[in-house]
């Protein structure tokens, strides 16, 4: 038998609680066991994960430090069913010659437009109103100087890739017009979208909304700070569905109850709850006790077909390296 027709173990994490269909749909033909594994700890990758062939790992719920890494005797690839990748010491991981893979396109029309559903709840006063209603309170008193039509509104983007292009495009169906901030594109790609290129500065001081679209690097690590908020419109919103480092949390809460910042649309955060079996612990924020505030899970990036593909995307770049052939969505070059 050869090193690849032998049959492989693949560990897919958060498996048990879930199906694998799109696993099993995708790895057929190839002789491979599944194994489906729950893991809330490092501990548990090493216990779980030690002698398997490849991982799929659909929530990242425990980082791959070094030592996990080291403890991957067998593992020729490591699939992340999304795109950020800091939980795992990909240098590590190609200096064991193992693959570090993650799956970058799958959910940018979602995140696009949880991003244009944040801004219409804040700038249409949603959750006052949902609330208020649900309290059999008939809320038509709100003062109208809280509410403002989005044609004529400027969007400002910090980050101008493909997620914050589609943003762009239905904040202008809207009748916005739209800046953002990238040093990494050009004039020219943003002129053909409509949109203007200028300064992070600029978004700030001119920005209606100001929507994070930013990777989480150093350089952006906690870009939005007290001194961003003051720059900031009183009247502006902050929406993130990017990163939950890119803000300094504290600030933020600053800003708010000190009225720099008319309000806030957010679905990453700083510190986000780990699952503990079935369950998550609650949500702990001072940020929760703010009426100018709408929250979400970190959900933007899920619908039904976005979650599918990442996994189909991320099991076929698996297959690919346990049959010898390059992946498509390489992170790492291992040695």
């Amino acid at each position: 038998m050869t090193e690849t027709s032998r049959k492989r173990t693949v560990g897919v994490t958060a498996g048990s609680a879930f199906d694998l269909s799109v696993e099993r749909e995708v790895f057929d033909g190839l002789d491979v066991t599944l194994r489906p594994v729950d893991i809330e700890t490092t501990d548990d990758l090493i216990r779980e994960l030690a002698d398997v062939d490849a991982v799929v790992d659909r929530l990242l719920a425990a980082p791959y430090t070094a030592d996990v890494i080291d403890a991957l005797d067998r593992c020729a690839v490591i699939a992340r069913c999304g795109i950020g990748v800091d939980g795992i010491d990909t240098e590590r991981a190609a200096a064991r010659g193992i693959h570090v893979v993650n799956v970058p396109v799958y959910c940018q029309d979602e995140v696009s437009e949880h991003t244009i559903m944040l801004l219409l709840a804040l700038e249409r006063n949603l959750s006052t109103y949902d609330t208020a209603m649900h309290d059999g309170v008939w809320a038509q008193d709100v003062p109208t100087n809280q509410i403002h039509r989005l044609r004529g509104q400027t969007l400002g983007l910090v980050g101008f890739g493909t997620i914050a292009q589609l943003v762009a495009e239905k904040a202008q169906a809207f009748g916005m017009d739209v800046i953002a901030a990238d040093p990494y594109v050009d004039e020219a790609e943003m002129s053909r979208a409509g949109v203007q290129k200028t300064t992070f500065e600029d978004v700030l001081d001119v920005a209606d909304a100001v929507s994070l679209h930013a990777p989480l690097v150093e350089e952006t690590s906690g870009k939005m700070d007290a001194a961003a908020f003051e720059r900031m419109q009183d009247t502006a919103y902050l929406l993130n569905v990017a990163r939950g480092g890119l803000v300094v949390e504290d600030d933020l809460v600053d800003a708010l109850r000190g009225d720099e910042i008319a309000g806030a649309g957010l679905d990453v955060f700083e510190t986000e709850p780990s699952s503990q079996g079935d369950a998550f612990p609650p949500f702990e924020s001072p940020l929760r006790d703010l009426e100018s505030v709408v929250l979400t899970p970190h959900v933007a990036w899920f619908s039904q077909e976005a979650n599918d593909e990442r996994r189909r995307r991320a099991a076929r770049d698996v297959r690919r390296v346990l049959e010898g052939s390059a992946p498509e969505n390489p992170v790492n070059d291992p040695q």
